[in-house]
This record gives structure tokens, sequence and C-alpha cells, in this order.
């Protein structure tokens, strides 16, 4: 019979399992904020564990690597705004008050360019990793498409390609980031408007 001090010792540097769904929240929120605020070379899983109050071997406990926690970092930061975009734009009210809530709700989380990020990471992430990456970036997209068909066939709009509607109109809040645009006179609510009133002027039915 096998003594307790004999008994095969946890191999070091791994956290014990706590089977605890609210850590792996945690540092998925926490990393997914550091990556679209700071950008992916300039994140590390230590400075996450830091950021988390949390070791690193926490970290390296439920994801392998920086590109699997990048990966689902973005996956679940993806899903967040894809399932906040469903409750706004199948919501009450008017197309273009859906468009601006939508518009400024997005413009309000702090993020760099999500291409300058992909390109950063790309050669650190498998093949499989940058597609379902793509794959929840794509959702948003299809979403966005769909309310702008359904607009079209409703007669609210003026028909074109929905898929292009949904590019150009997430393409636009991008300018969250130009300091020049987004200042302490302009504000948020103030650019998303404009960016609606703007894209709503090609909209109109004629």
């Amino acid at each position: 019979m096998t003594s307790k001090s004999e008994q095969p010792k946890r191999r070091p540097g791994r956290p014990k399992a706590t089977g605890s769904p609210q850590t792996m929240v945690q540092i998925l929120k926490t990393a997914s904020f550091l990556f679209m605020e700071q950008g992916y070379e300039k994140v590390s899983l230590e400075s996450v564990a830091q950021a988390c109050g949390v070791t690193k071997a926490s970290v390296y406990y439920y994801f392998s690597n920086k590109a699997a926690l990048f990966t689902e970092a973005l996956l679940f930061v993806l899903k967040i705004a894809h399932d906040q975009t469903v409750l706004i734009v199948n919501g009450p009210g008017p197309l273009r008050e859906r468009l601006s809530e939508v518009a400024k709700r997005h413009m309000g989380n702090a993020h760099i360019d999500f291409e300058t990020m992909m390109r950063e990471a790309s050669p650190e992430l498998t093949e499989e990793q940058v597609d379902r990456i793509r794959d929840g970036e794509q959702a948003l997209h299809r979403l966005l498409a769909s309310v702008f068909r359904r607009a079209m066939d409703e007669g609210e709009i003026s028909e074109s390609d929905p898929m292009l509607l949904s590019h150009v109109f997430t393409a636009t809040l991008t300018v969250r980031n130009r300091k020049e645009i987004v200042n302490d006179l302009q504000t948020v609510g103030q650019t998303s408007s404009e960016i609606v009133q703007l894209l709503w002027r090609g909209l109109e039915p004629r």
C-alpha cells in the first residue's frame, strides 16, 4: 500500500483543477480587453495573469499558449457583440434609431483596428484558429445583412447588397480610434449619430 509520502506529486506549475468556470471567464474578459486595447504583440500570458490577479500557471491551466488565449478571447468578445447586437436590431423603433444604438455601443468600447491585430497575430495562429475567428466575425455581418435585407423587403431602405452594407457600416465605426474625430468636443454618441445619418442618406428609398 502506498503511503501518503509516496503519493505521486502533481506536476509543478500546474494549479489544482478547480472546475470553476468563473476563473476562465474572468481570464477571457481580461484578455479580450487587453488584446483589443493593446494589440496582440504587447500582451503576454503573464500580463493577463497580473491583470486578473491570478498566477501565470492558472492561465496556462486553461490556455496552452498565447495564440490559444487570443483565439478564445476574440471569440468570446465577438459572441458578446453578436448577442448584444441581436437584442438591439430586433428591438422596437425605426431601423435608423436601432443602427445608431448599435454604433454607439460599438464605438463606446476601446479597441484597436481589428485587421491590424489579426496581422500581428496571424504568424502564430493556426489555420483553424484563423478560420474560427473569421467565422465569429462573419456571424455579426450575417446578422446585420439579414436586418438590411428585411428592411429592403419592407421598403424601409433602398435595394442594394445587404452584406456590402454590413461591411460598410461596421468599417465606418473604426473612426472611434481617430482622436481628431472623437475628442472632448465630439462625443461617441454624436459621432455615431452622424455616421448613421450619412449612411442613411444613401439608404433612403428614392
